[in-house]
């Protein structure tokens, strides 16, 4: 990687996230004049290294990335920074190790394995393993180094079916109860589905518009937002609630719990969901902050991650975090 100073030529637009701790985080940006032509610039900041910030590129187009912690006691997983393409290649990076990439078999578009059913979009770790979903109803789970499985029996795309899910989002409090969120592709139907892979996928929530994000807080309490002011609370058990206000017609694209609390990001702010009401939060930046695409809470601090500024809370302030690939938020 070579030192990140100051912008080039090329606008960048953060379209993924990778936190290690409150002081390391690792962004995967797109060229946001061209997003979507297979160009992604990965940058690591560190705080009290020098330089702060380094880059290296690559020619793909990242959909979503997090950093993998082996659960305490298992020896046959590496932490790593990992990196997911549209075209369905994991990326992972160790800290101060070799770079890695394996292949989900079928998946994307335009690779000499895909199938057709769509890009990839979501990644997520459940337990001790990746898993993975997309467009087509596709959902993964890895099963050992290098290796994929389908786990979307009676949701993925069969030959000649016109109508589809788009899965948009992943996540679990373990691997007997993932729930997978989105929409029918070309409609506004939102979906969300509980289940293993092993017996069939139970559709646990209806009637809403499109899912954005789903947020595990525990086994018996899982968010769920997204457009059209979408905030839905529950588990697969005893059903999911909604608990968005009336009036409320945001489009929120991520949900989260800190010091709890719930926060919900959309593309022009952050807001918080308190006792039955949704608040824009201030933060007190100069300028305001009004961004927002992700949020990830990690060794105490929450990140809050837009396609442009960047910023984290640690419970008392909000701290903006300078961003050298592009020019200063003023």
């Amino acid at each position: 990687m070579t030192p990140l100073t100051q912008p080039d030529r090329i606008r960048l637009q953060i379209e993924a996230a990778a936190p290690r701790g409150r002081d390391d985080l690792f962004l995967a940006c797109s060229n946001a004049d061209a997003r979507f032509e297979g160009f992604a610039r990965l940058c690591q900041y560190r705080a009290g290294h020098d330089p702060l910030w380094r880059s290296t590129d690559l020619p793909a187009t990242i959909a979503d990335g997090l950093f993998f912690s082996p659960p305490p006691g298992d020896t046959g997983a590496a932490a790593a920074f990992v990196f997911l393409t549209e075209e369905g290649d994991v990326m992972q990076l160790p800290p101060g190790g070799e770079a890695m990439t394996e292949r989900i078999e079928g998946a994307g578009l335009w690779s000499d394995d895909s199938e057709g059913w769509g890009s990839m979009i979501a990644l997520a770790q459940i337990g001790g393993r990746l898993h993975a979903c997309g467009g087509g109803g596709q959902i993964y789970r890895r099963t050992k180094p290098g290796a994929w499985e389908h786990m979307d029996t009676g949701l993925l795309r069969e030959k000649g079916e016109k109508k589809s899910i788009s899965f948009k989002t992943i996540a679990g409090a373990n691997e007997r109860e993932v729930y997978a969120g989105g929409w029918f592709q070309n409609v506004n139907d939102g979906v969300l589905y509980c289940g293993d892979g092993r017996r069939p996928w139970k559709a646990v929530a209806s009637g809403m518009p499109a899912i954005s994000r789903i947020h595990v807080e525990r086994e018996d309490s899982v968010w769920a937002c997204g457009r059209g002011g979408t905030l839905l609370h529950g588990n697969h058990a005893d059903g999911f609630q909604d608990v968005s206000a009336l009036d409320d017609t945001r489009a929120y694209v991520d949900v989260t719990s800190y010091d709890g609390q719930i926060f919900l990001a959309t593309e022009t702010g952050l807001y918080l969901h308190a006792n039955g009401a949704t608040h824009r939060i201030r933060t007190r930046l100069d300028p305001e902050y009004e961004d927002g695409h992700l949020l990830r809470v990690v060794d105490g601090v929450l990140w809050s991650i837009g396609y442009a500024d960047i910023a984290r809370f640690d419970g008392t302030a909000w701290e903006r975090i300078p961003f050298p690939g592009n020019p200063p938020i003023r």
